[in-house]
């Protein structure tokens, strides 16, 4: 089977416990909705990764397991070949999922009294996790034009200014779809290194980019070395988000040993072991299905957008440049968020509402389109359904 064939075809995931489409009825007090919510695809996962997990499986014992050098090439590899990162192995730092990885780094490097800057809307686990460590948020929205969201720049140096001590960078972000550019991304390092602002690069959608626009990871920064880690994963990438398995990128000595004590003393450091096996996988030879991938996603982005300019023009898709989640504006049809994603679950699909991303974002709405093209179209059906009247 093709690749595209694979993705057209999707997979049955109803019945294996899957949050987006066998809890529904907790997120909209229904069941059976066409699910685009949470952030993994319905399509299958790469197959030699399936491959190399049965092989570990058949071995009869899922222990205790180290990291070899053939973990760390795989993940050096990649780096080299997909983003033109050459990254030391002593660098890599395995951890389970980048969310908790973030929590951790911020326990690790900053004080108490720590000032973390945030630039909304952005992914809502953002917010939770300074709220746990206790540290103080700092909000630095991003700025919406007739050109598309850009950073603050004035409104990031005051806060770095002010005293801040750490900025989780969301790249690409999630969920206004914008890839920053190389230029962007050198303001923000000029100005983080400038004051000594540790900058967290959550890059885990960094593989999922949009024909025409290209990434480019903090790690090509140097002089944030010492204050740098880049978040990266297989999860979104080969859609092995249930592994829980990420690559933390830490070039700087003291931050690396710094947050690997931390880990070390909470008993945080055993890898999961098919976790491990996945990683290894897909780094090994998974570029060919990452560009079929990446081109496929491309072209439903372009379906939505295509299909709201005919059908439903009052709502305002920002330009889809990376990772697989739209962020469309109904803002225009005076309802919110809520009220939205409760008609639009009325009319068969189950989306997410803006509110959760940041609350200046409400009569927003985000849609995951990592899905075959069919499940796709009817998804818009049911979004039309909901708003056509209005």
């Amino acid at each position: 089977m093709s690749d595209l064939e694979a993705f057209n075809r999707g997979a049955e995931r109803k019945g294996t416990s899957c949050i987006k489409w066998d809890f529904q009825k907790a997120d909209y007090g229904m069941e059976n909705l066409l699910p685009f919510s949470i952030a993994d695809a319905d399509y299958p996962t790469y197959s030699p990764i399936l491959e190399a997990l049965k092989r570990r499986i058949d071995n009869g014992v899922i222990g205790y397991t180290d990291l070899g050098e053939d973990y760390f090439s795989a993940v050096a590899g990649w780096c080299r070949r997909r983003h033109g990162w050459e990254i030391e192995h002593s660098w890599v730092v395995p951890t389970g999922g980048i969310v908790p990885a973030m929590c951790n780094a911020i326990g690790a490097l900053l004080p108490p009294d720590g000032k973390v800057i945030v630039q909304p809307p952005v992914y809502d686990p953002f917010y939770s996790i300074i709220e746990a460590s206790g540290r103080k948020m700092v909000k630095n929205d991003l700025i919406c034009d007739e050109n598309g969201y850009r950073m603050d720049y004035a409104g990031l140096e005051k806060a770095c200014k002010d005293g801040a001590s750490m900025l989780l960078l969301c790249s690409p972000h999630n969920p206004v779809c914008r890839v920053w550019t190389e230029d962007e991304l050198k303001r923000v390092a000029d100005i983080c290194g400038r004051y000594g602002v540790y900058v967290v690069s959550d890059e885990i959608h960094w593989d999922l980019i949009m024909d025409g626009y290209h990434h480019t990871t903090m790690g090509q920064f140097r002089e944030l070395y010492e204050r740098l880690i880049v978040c990266t994963s297989c999860s979104k990438t080969f859609n092995i988000a249930g592994l829980e398995t990420s690559n933390l990128i830490i070039p700087g000595k003291e931050t690396r040993e710094t947050y690997q004590k931390w880990l070390y003393s909470r008993y945080l450091f055993c890898p999961n072991t098919l976790g491990l096996e996945a990683v290894k996988a897909a780094y090994a030879d998974g570029d060919q299905w990452v560009d079929s991938q990446r081109a496929y996603l491309t072209g439903n982005a372009k379906l939505v957008c295509d299909f709201m300019a005919e059908h439903l023009p009052r709502v305002r898709v920002a330009r889809p440049e990376g990772t697989y989640l739209l962020w469309l504006d109904m803002t225009d049809y005076g309802l919110s968020s809520d009220e939205l994603i409760r008609r639009i679950a009325q009319a068969g699909a189950g989306l997410n509402g803006g509110n959760h991303y940041g609350e200046a974002y409400d009569g927003f709405v985000r849609m995951n389109v990592a899905c075959p093209r069919a499940q796709l179209t009817a998804g818009l059906a049911c979004i039309k359904k909901a708003l056509e009247a209005l």
